[in-house]
């Protein structure tokens, strides 16, 4: 199936094109453009896409490359090759491009010539120290510098009455100020495509919602006549404000003023004092009164000592708080008493009741025991009077603590002196094990 041949380029295109570059030639340029015009209204979209890349081609590349671009389009091109030859530059013919102007030698750089310095002395002129008038401002900085603190300068850390002339905050100058608003119904910051809805692009007022509580249907600012101006719209809000919110503070505007522009804030301002009242006096609370000292007189016990409670004027032998014992921080004495007390709870209950096998062997011994001490009531009460000998006392306890505490101490000490006395290849074989 043989492929048909695209028809030739119309030739009144080419000739179209050999009349515009004659008229350009002759510097009638109203006349190419008029020209080009008719060229373009009849010609179909192929071609002049074929003409667009060939004025680029002449226009973008060097003449050498422009010739070499066009034969290959000429080459791959067979329906426009008669455009394609009526565009070719002839010999000699190329883009018009100025020449830069001349560089002046005035605009050159400037080249400091070298030259002799010459120094005129006159040795006569010059005034010994002794007597040289003294400036006047030579006083005023002595005066200053006599006036500052001493301590002052000896210590850095101690702020200054009055700011150094030029001190700034560069961390807080670097922030951006963002202007925003807050949301009439969560009050929450606004993001700025908030404020661009299809109602304010239809110049019908912003809404004062954000993007959630519009989602949520919540009611915003009522909608404005076409054509409203700034102060129309802030009194709506704050009106809208003053009905949604308590007013018996200005603290909601208060809070409006300072998210406001500059534009903005003398409008918020004056319609506050038109629209509200006043904030009521604060009636300051008397903070109590703490002396400069922890010295003072106890309440309770009425001694002049060192305060633990400033407040509550107790010492520190008189606040509940010291009362409770203190242990040492890593001390085992909590756990040595919880162990003596379950020693001594033992020690209690198996000399109250005596053991099974005990009474299942002396019977008879136990019961003539007991009938000798119902027998006797003084004996009996004697032997009640007196204290059981398996319950330490106190100080027998305390004894029995220090001397278990003392043992484990002991212990500790004589593992880490073995251990450390062990040589470093035991030890790597132990671990290996």
């Amino acid at each position: 199936m043989s492929t048909p041949t695209p028809p030739l380029g119309n030739p009144a295109e080419a000739d179209a094109i050999r009349t515009i570059r004659t008229l350009v030639e002759a510097q009638d340029l109203r006349a190419a453009k008029a020209q080009l015009r008719q060229l373009q209204a009849g010609t179909d979209d192929a071609t002049w896409a074929m003409i667009v890349e060939i004025a680029n081609t002449l226009r973008f590349k060097t003449p050498t490359v422009a010739v070499t671009k066009l034969r290959n389009l000429w080459r791959h091109n067979e329906q426009f090759r008669p455009l394609i030859e009526a565009c070719v530059p002839k010999s000699g013919e190329r883009q018009y491009i100025p020449e830069p102007p001349p560089v002046r030698a005035e605009t050159g750089p400037i080249v400091p010539r070298a030259s002799k310095v010459s120094r005129d002395i006159d040795p006569d002129k010059r005034v010994a120290p002794e007597n040289r008038r003294r400036s006047p401002r030579t006083k005023i900085i002595e005066d200053y510098e006599d006036s500052l603190d001493k301590n002052e300068r000896d210590d850095p850390g101690v702020p200054r009455e009055a700011p150094i002339i030029g001190r700034r905050d560069y961390d807080v100058e670097a922030l951006t100020h963002v202007p925003t608003t807050l949301c009439v119904s969560c009050r929450l910051e606004r993001a700025a495509i908030d404020r661009h809805t299809e109602r304010a692009q239809a110049g019908r007022g912003d809404d004062g919602l954000c993007g959630e509580c519009r989602s949520l249907g919540r009611s915003g600012l009522p909608e404005l006549e076409p054509g409203h101006t700034l102060t129309d719209q802030l009194q709506v809000r704050l009106e809208y404000l003053a009905e949604h919110f308590p007013t018996d503070g200005r603290g909601i505007f208060r809070q409006e003023w300072r998210y406001a522009d500059r534009h903005a804030q003398p409008i918020i301002s004056a319609w506050v004092q038109t629209h509200t009242n006043p904030d009521p006096p604060r009636t300051p609370t008397p903070a109590p009164a703490v002396s400069g000292s922890f010295n003072d007189w106890c309440e309770r016990c009425g001694e002049y000592r060192y305060m633990a409670d400033r407040y509550n004027k107790l010492c520190i032998d008189c606040d509940p708080r010291n009362k409770q014992p203190a242990f040492q921080a890593g001390g085992i004495e909590a756990q040595h008493r919880r162990y003596a007390q379950e020693i001594s709870g033992a020690r209690q209950e198996s000399g109250a009741r005596p053991s099974s096998d005990t009474a299942q062997t002396k019977p008879t011994a136990e019961e003539s025991r007991t009938r000798a001490r119902a027998s006797s009531p003084a004996e009996s009460n004697d032997v009640a009077a007196k204290p059981d000998a398996s319950v330490p006392s106190p100080d027998r306890r305390r004894k029995l603590i220090e001397s278990a505490r003392e043992k484990a101490r002991a212990t500790a000490q004589e593992r880490r002196r073995a251990i450390s006395r062990q040589p470093k290849t035991a030890a790597r074989t132990r671990l290996q094990h």
